[in-house]
């Protein structure tokens, strides 16, 4: 793997740890200790932490976006230049459908994020709901983690033929390619 890689892919694991760690942070311990306080005190706490909060979320998703798009560009570049299945690999194994969920789904997540740690009237809605939007955030992330996965997994490329006269390994029940 090359280093622009390898930096890409920690970045974008790591951004997504840093924002996916956040919510579970708020929806599972700062929120159920918000409650026990009186409400002047949890504005108080509310507003501190947003402003804090804010530029990591900011940072997450523009770090998310960009090491996203340009993973997903070098690697549909590499399943080209490899001629990986004569140039249908993605079709065959949905990958762009993958994708195309995977990013939708962020980009519903990142608006949530975003609304629950902003300050405008137009969101106001979800701050006023923020145990259901934390949770309804959290699921959708927890979903664009496991299409990565999913994803991740199709990255080995296609199973090449076997040279002609090199026996298939035997498989687990003992014919080969079992």
């Amino acid at each position: 793997m090359d280093p622009l890689t390898l930096v890409l892919r920690w970045s974008h694991v790591l951004a997504a740890i840093v924002a996916m760690g956040g919510l579970v942070f708020a929806r599972f311990a700062l929120l159920p200790a918000l409650a026990e306080v009186d409400e002047p005190t949890r504005d108080r706490i509310h507003e501190a932490v947003r402003r804090r909060w804010l530029p990591w979320v900011i940072g997450a998703i523009s770090v998310l976006l960009a090491s996203g798009l340009t993973n997903f560009l070098l690697f549909n570049g590499r399943v080209r230049a490899e001629g990986w299945a004569d140039g249908v690999w993605m079709r065959m194994t949905g990958y762009h459908a993958l994708f195309g969920a995977k990013f939708l789904l962020a980009l519903v997540a990142f608006y949530l994020a975003s609304a629950l740690v902003g300050r405008g009237a137009g969101t106001q809605w979800v701050r006023n709901e923020r145990a259901k939007w934390l949770s309804v955030t959290l699921g959708l992330t927890l979903a664009v983690v496991l299409l990565s996965g999913w994803m991740r997994q199709l990255h080995t490329g296609p199973n090449p033929a076997p040279a002609a006269g090199v026996p298939l390994p035997a498989g687990p029940g003992g014919a080969p390619g079992d």
